[in-house]
């Protein structure tokens, strides 16, 4: 199980940004450019490139406003491929399946997905290919390796001088959307989520001091329970929990019943609850001997106060997985939801 481990993990197009910014020789990138010119000529003739060096395919143009790069946060959805046809990576679950049946599951996600384009982050080919384009509109071109760095230069010579790479790659890129403040984006996604489930029940929702209002949500019933008997700081208690996506689907649980309800089920998991060390800060806690666990999680676990205790808690990416996302079942930038519910006993 995922146990919310913090991971580095790599998701989608940003994936196959190629290291054109490494040592080289000044040979490579010519090579690179020889080799694109005489593949063009042979699979796209007629097909010319940009200043850059790109060759757009295709285009279905879009009908919206016209992407702009003083919003560096593009909601793209889109499949890469090798040259010769491979596909790579891709955003759509009929494509995802058609490419690996077996490691498809419905509980991963597929759709678009928020990616920073900018200078130092983003692919110089993937920004330069999406200039000029509009909302809905798709294109598919063959990116060079010399545009497959985060690195910025002034001219396609330059480029071609700095890159050490020969991968060439094929973008079929649909824009969705732009996002200039991704904080803020996520922000008003979980209010919106929040209003939509709770209604007036949010006002009952508990903040943390010195988070930032909108980003943290903590909620329970307590009616019942006794100041007396509050867990001591150093407690052991026991957890079932459920990790979701705002659309809902489970990513993670120790709940069989969930597991078997939203296809996680393993048959050779034993799904029991997990143990929770507390501590009097929330840095501390640890979950089956872990203390490597995302703070959003820890910090409604620390609120936490007693066995048979129920909660909610839902938190920005800030608090989760931030802009790697964690592997093919959170994507970058996803505010996150967890059930909690502890157990005096295993």
């Amino acid at each position: 199980m995922n146990k919310f481990l913090k991971v580095l993990a790599s998701l989608a197009l940003p994936a196959l940004i190629a290291g054109c910014a490494q040592e080289k020789t000044s040979s490579t990138g010519e090579q690179a450019q020889e080799y694109l010119d005489l593949y063009m000529a042979t699979a796209y003739p007629g097909v010319q490139p940009d200043k850059w060096g790109i060759y757009i395919i295709e285009e279905t143009p879009g009908t919206g406003i016209e992407w702009s790069a003083d919003y560096p946060y593009s909601y793209l959805s889109g499949t890469l491929r090798s040259l010769d046809g491979t596909i790579t990576s891709s955003t759509e679950a009929a494509i995802a399946q058609q490419l690996d049946e077996t490691s498809y599951k419905t509980y991963n996600y597929y759709g678009p997905k928020y990616q920073n384009t900018s200078e130092g982050t983003g692919a110089a080919g993937l920004e330069y290919l999406l200039e000029g384009m509009r909302m809905g509109g798709t294109r598919k071109a063959v990116i060079p390796s010399w545009l497959l760095t985060t690195s910025r230069y002034e001219s396609k010579d330059k480029y071609i001088e700095a890159c050490s790479s020969s991968t060439h790659m094929i973008y079929e890129i649909t824009l969705e959307g732009q996002c200039k403040d991704i904080a803020q984006h996520e922000i008003d996604e979980l209010r919106a989520y929040v209003t939509a489930h709770y209604g007036e029940s949010q006002k009952s929702f508990e903040f943390l001091s010195g988070q930032a209002e909108g980003t943290f949500y903590f909620v329970s019933d307590t009616t019942g329970f006794k100041e007396e008997d509050k867990r001591a700081d150093d407690a052991t208690l026991y957890l079932t929990y459920t990790g979701r996506r705002l659309d809902g689907q489970a990513f993670d649980t120790n709940d069989q019943a969930v597991a078997l309800k939203d296809g996680l089920f393993v048959p050779e998991t034993e799904y029991t609850r997990s143990t929770i060390k507390f501590s009097a800060t929330y840095t501390s806690i640890t979950m089956d001997g872990t203390s490597s666990l995302i703070d959003g999680f820890r910090k409604g676990l620390h609120k936490m106060h007693w066995a048979g205790q129920k909660a909610t808690v839902l938190f920005v990416s800030d608090l989760g997985y931030s802009s790697t996302g964690s592997g093919e079942r959170i994507p970058p930038y996803s505010p996150l939801i967890f059930e909690l519910e502890l157990f005096e006993k295993q």
